[in-house]
């Protein structure tokens, strides 16, 4: 979004505002920090524990007061988080048009992942402006009949990628570094020791480093300290700001993660990774042969791992760079299709803005 966000600024036509839910805040506070963005409102949402449909309600109601005040032309929201839902269910509510950005991905499993799946399915129903990262998500909402207009435009996280591998030198390790995140819901409890046992036995022969950022939610950290806590081969960190994570996927032999932006990343990057988890609405870093699906079956993490440490061959196959969801260039995209959906509206020449994270 921060791409999006310097490319309105360009245009002397668009007045824009960057909400905040709170939510997940000291990350979210790093992060713009990194990127220089600045945020208008922050909505101070503090989840807690409360249940999904509980959080999109509070935060939906304190968007949506805020939103009846502005009265913008267009919300975006980007991606598939319960905030974005909230506030695509805000803007509909006050027939507020609503972009989406990240549009289309879908794994066609409604538990897997979730509430992912689901939100971005509502949102895709909610919006009128629909930016699909790749070919096949836009098939996937042509096939799903939404209305509105539907353009391939790359994802802007790749925009992110891209200017920080210009500002980024690789400090590149000796020895061999794997970068480890894990994060989602499927995973938590039995799957999520299975993966543990995996990584200490990975760490045990000594093949490689592991580089593990904690998630705040103690239903990963916990598990995680308990089981990796002080091995010689195991650096367990603080989660990392946009700049150093881009940083140490770069210096990595290769990701083992159950992230979905990660897998854009990697295949950009050219960083082989292994997806810990049974599908993924990327499919394209699937066929681009940048990531392979191992689930959390500790069997198979550890034997792909062996493979792509000691196969070069194998290795150097996963690690041919590839873009399917755009070079860099998805945030001028979408900035120029907005204008000109601007002009085909008749609206007033200033068209306010609310980019909701």
């Amino acid at each position: 979004m921060a791409n999006v966000i310097r490319e309105i600024e360009k245009h002397s036509c668009f007045r824009h505002l960057l909400i905040a839910s709170g939510q997940q805040d000291s990350l979210f506070h790093d992060t713009i920090t990194a990127l220089d963005v600045s945020v208008a409102e922050h909505l101070g949402h503090n989840p807690g524990s409360v249940g999904r449909d509980v959080q999109i309600d509070s935060i939906q109601d304190a968007l949506g007061a805020r939103l009846a005040r502005i009265r913008p032309q267009l919300v975006l929201v980007q991606g598939d988080t319960n905030t974005a839902l909230a506030a695509a269910r805000a803007a509909a509510r006050l027939n507020i048009s609503v972009g989406h950005i990240e549009a289309g991905l879908r794994s066609h499993d409604a538990t897997s992942p979730y509430p992912e799946e689901i939100n971005r399915v509502e949102i895709a129903q909610l919006a009128s402006l629909h930016f699909a990262p790749s070919i096949g998500a836009a098939n996937n909402l042509e096939v799903e009949k939404v209305a509105g207009l539907v353009c391939v435009t790359g994802n802007p996280g790749i925009d992110s990628l891209v200017r920080q591998m210009t500002a980024l030198a690789p400090r590149l390790r000796k020895h061999p570094q794997i970068l480890v995140t894990c994060h989602r819901r499927e995973n938590f409890g039995v799957p999520l020791k299975r993966i543990c046992g995996a990584l200490q036995q990975i760490a045990d022969t000594g093949i490689a480093d592991l580089l593990i950022p904690l998630h705040s939610n103690p239903a990963v950290s916990q598990p995680v300290l308990s089981t990796l806590g002080n091995h010689p081969h195991i650096r367990l960190i603080t989660p990392l700001d946009y700049p150093e994570m881009v940083l140490e996927i770069r210096r990595s032999a290769l990701v083992l993660s159950d992230s979905g932006g990660l897998q854009e990343e990697c295949a950009a990057l050219g960083v082989p990774m292994l997806l810990m988890r049974s599908e993924t609405e990327r499919p394209e870093v699937i066929s681009s042969g940048n990531c392979r699906l191992v689930g959390s079956d500790a069997r198979k993490i550890i034997a792909e791992v062996r493979r792509l440490l000691t196969d070069a061959g194998h290795h150097s196959r996963m690690a041919v760079p590839s873009w399917p969801y755009g070079n860099g260039k998805a945030a001028t995209k979408i900035v120029s299709l907005i204008a000109n959906w601007s002009k085909s509206k008749q609206n007033a020449p200033a068209l306010s803005l609310v980019a909701a994270h």
